[in-house]
């Protein structure tokens, strides 16, 4: 019997590693694409854990990893802070890439015609537990008007769940590549005085959509999405 439940806590610190180590990639990515960036301030511990749908203790490990290779500085009494990006492996769908109005334009085309047929496969497809997920994801968001980069981890996830829930890995691999790319713009956008409730009222028609499993109100309600970011990153590209 002591045999046994040595192996069994063996296990259960096994897939504690695990996640946390999958936490903290997920977090390195968020600094690597540029959704956090030198000098931002990392959420909270109860906050990452609640977007995330982590335990504390996970998320407390995950950032004691990267604080230990330099990316990110804990403080006692204050948030934790990112300070760089060395010595952490790199993302696979994470690429440095100048945005241009072009490759703007790439990128809106690219999600569109992608973005369509996965989201129409996610309204066959999604579950009560991701529904469930994405709604306690829209009302959290509602207390982040003023705390836009909070609101990007939020939305990051947001999407990832509507990509995951098409059912196929390779379409929602590409769709996370095409979000990544123009994060520092997008950053720039949602510092604007209303930006992110603009984007949170997007998020509650995609959501309704969804609930409905009305295929073409939700994919009509994306494409109403895309287009406005498409059009304000654009906006942002252009007074640089």
């Amino acid at each position: 019997m002591d045999a046994t439940l040595d192996l069994r806590d063996l296990k259960a610190g096994l897939s504690k590693r695990t996640i946390r180590e999958q936490v903290s990639h997920r977090i390195a990515a968020m600094v690597q694409s540029g959704l956090l960036r030198p000098g931002d301030g990392l959420p909270s511990e109860r906050e990452l854990a609640a977007t995330l749908e982590v335990s504390r203790e996970t998320v407390r490990g995950a950032i004691q990893m990267l604080a230990a290779i330099g990316m990110v500085e804990i403080s006692q009494g204050s948030r934790t802070r990112v300070i760089g990006t060395a010595d952490f492996p790199r993302a696979a769908n994470t690429r440095d890439r100048d945005l241009t109005r072009d490759t703007a334009r790439q990128v809106y085309e690219a999600r569109l015609v992608v973005e369509r047929p996965t989201t129409r496969l996610a309204v066959e497809r999604i579950t009560d537990a991701e529904l469930q997920r994405l709604r306690r994801l829209v009302e959290a968001q509602h207390e982040m008007t003023n705390d836009p980069v909070r609101f990007q981890i939020s939305d990051a996830e947001f999407h990832d769940v509507i990509y995951r829930a098409g059912g196929n890995a390779m379409l929602s691999d590409f769709l996370h590549e095409m979000y990544s790319i123009g994060l520092e713009f997008r950053r720039r956008v949602l510092l604007e005085d209303g930006a992110v409730a603009k984007s949170l009222d997007d998020h509650i028609q995609i959501l309704a959509a969804l609930e409905r499993r009305d295929a073409d109100a939700t994919i009509a309600a994306v494409e109403n999405h895309l287009n406005r970011i498409h059009c304000t990153t654009l906006d942002v590209i252009d007074a640089s």
